[in-house]
């Protein structure tokens, strides 16, 4: 019989397992003596021990590279790492950061909570030689449906289905694209695709912002931001939805990218 030990040394075993699991039965010697017939039976109870053993055969050569590098490195007397985890490689982040009710209910006092934690971040974000300039920070959070709903209620004199059955987008659209014009063309991509979908395109809301924190830089590259509202025009489920409007995002970038090129500072933040 085969014995678990043998089994573990890839050097002589590995060839005749794999060879045996192509087909046929295989019968070697090797350096650790006569290998019997492997048996289809003896295969299938064999083949787990033989893959657990490779595993801790490539664990311990990596272990023992890293413990070679790590002398090298640091001396002769340098501790030997107890496990996988590489301290070497460990580099500085930005600050993330998560607020969540156990109740699971939306509240303002988590979006308030979570804007005092950002400004007891800002040591992690980076800054250049004008103070105003910087990496920027934001919040990540679910879809504030009742606003959503009376501002579609107010611009447009629409009324939103249910949750789920609409997507709000967040778009980044160039710097003086509407002035030039060509923000009109861009929101006609994003249309057309969504239509091709057969979904409905309920309209455009500006996204009033306030700018007057931003340094000179930052200001001069500041996108156009609009939201655009869309309704589920299939009465498709839920999850179908939102692939169609993964691929409207994701074709729209790709078309708009082949007319402006990838700089151009049009981008789809979220169509969810």
């Amino acid at each position: 019989m085969l014995s678990r030990s043998r089994l573990a040394v890839p050097s002589s075993t590995s060839s005749v397992v794999a060879q045996s699991t192509r087909g046929g039965s295989v019968a070697r010697s090797s350096r650790h003596g006569p290998v019997r017939r492997l048996t289809n039976a003896s295969r299938r109870n064999n083949a787990r021990p033989l893959a657990s053993g490779l595993r801790n055969q490539q664990k311990l050569l990596y272990s023992t590279e890293r413990v070679i590098q790590l002398r090298s490195n640091k001396g002769a007397n340098a501790e030997i790492p107890k496990t996988l985890y590489t301290p070497e490689h460990e580099t500085e982040n930005c600050g993330v950061g998560l607020i969540a009710s156990l109740k699971s209910e939306p509240t303002r006092d988590i979006v308030n909570k979570a804007d005092e934690m950002l400004i007891r971040m800002a040591h992690r974000g980076g800054c250049g030689c004008d103070p105003a300039s910087g990496d920027g920070s934001g919040m990540l959070f679910g879809m504030p449906d009742s606003f959503m709903r009376s501002e579609a209620q107010k611009l447009f004199g629409a009324t939103l289905p249910a949750s789920g059955e609409y997507a709000v987008s967040n778009i980044f659209f160039p710097p003086g694209s509407d002035e030039s014009g060509r923000m009109g063309e861009l929101k006609a991509v994003v249309e057309r695709l969504l239509r091709a979908k057969k979904h409905n395109v309920v309209g455009w809301r500006p996204v009033p912002v306030d700018n007057s924190s931003l340094g000179k830089d930052p200001l001069d590259s500041e996108p156009i931001t609009e939201q655009l509202f869309v309704t589920n025009g299939k009465g498709i489920p839920n999850r179908a939805f939102e692939q169609d409007l993964m691929q409207v995002r994701k074709m729209a970038e790709e078309e708009v990218n082949g007319i402006l090129g990838p700089e151009s500072g049009f981008y789809i933040n979220s169509l969810t």
